[in-house]
């Protein structure tokens, strides 16, 4: 008999970056926002931020135009990016409110120029379908581009996923042909579209590949060990 507290859905979409100002921002190819997970003492949670970009102005600029944020502060600065604060803007309809009524969690959570990619964590398939069927009759704006059943406790901690950077990274190489034989594209030419140095580019592709052959070793034992 299968205890459905220990089940659940994890669901990986992408979503629109929203009430966007700053063109700037989005030509920005080191724009990156990566929420950071805590344990709420005040009463709510309270969202914090690592914000990474060339132009500090630019990030204050887009959260204070970001319709779902309803103030910020910095915590922290430093050269690997800066510490935010954040409070949630309430706001029937959109997609925050649409996970807290199904008892979503949010696992991950990246905002790129390209839009935001988030990992959330349902705990039955009847509020899984619940969201989705929220999202279409809101209007909000979704790319479902993973649903698979998961275990909280069977699962890797969110920070071992592969980063946002490591994600376009590979995707570009694998786009491009870097990894047919004969090469159909060099590190030069994707370092260079990326605006990174080859060496950087080298380094993010080891480590994300890294991180997948150790998760499929890791996946294949534990099959291996509950058969």
């Amino acid at each position: 008999m299968t205890d459905d507290h220990d089940t659940g859905y994890e669901v990986e979409l992408g979503h629109p970056l929203a009430s966007v100002s700053s063109d700037a921002t989005l030509e920005d190819p080191k724009f990156e926002l990566t929420f950071v997970g805590g344990v709420p003492v005040s009463g709510k949670p309270v969202p914090y931020f690592v914000a990474r970009g060339r132009d500090r102005e630019t990030l204050d600029d887009f959260l204070d135009d970001h319709a779902s944020i309803a103030r910020f502060e910095p915590v922290s600065d430093g050269p690997e990016g800066r510490l935010y604060r954040c409070e949630w803007a309430t706001r029937d309809g959109d997609i925050i409110s649409a996970i807290r009524e199904c008892d979503g969690i949010v696992r991950r959570m990246v905002g790129t120029r390209y839009g935001w990619s988030l990992s959330v964590y349902f705990p039955s398939n009847e509020l899984t379908t619940r969201f989705h069927d929220a999202c279409l009759s809101r209007d909000i704006d979704i790319d479902v581009r993973r649903v698979e059943p998961a275990r909280l406790d069977e699962r890797h901690p969110p920070d071992t996923a592969l980063s946002e950077k490591q994600l376009t990274a590979l995707r570009l190489a694998f786009e491009r042909g870097y990894f047919e034989t004969p090469k159909e594209a060099g590190l030069g030419d994707i370092a260079s579209h990326l605006d990174i140095t080859e060496q950087a580019l080298s380094q993010r592709l080891r480590r994300a590949l890294r991180h997948l052959v150790g998760s499929a070793i890791d996946d294949l034992e534990r099959d291996s060990r509950s058969e």
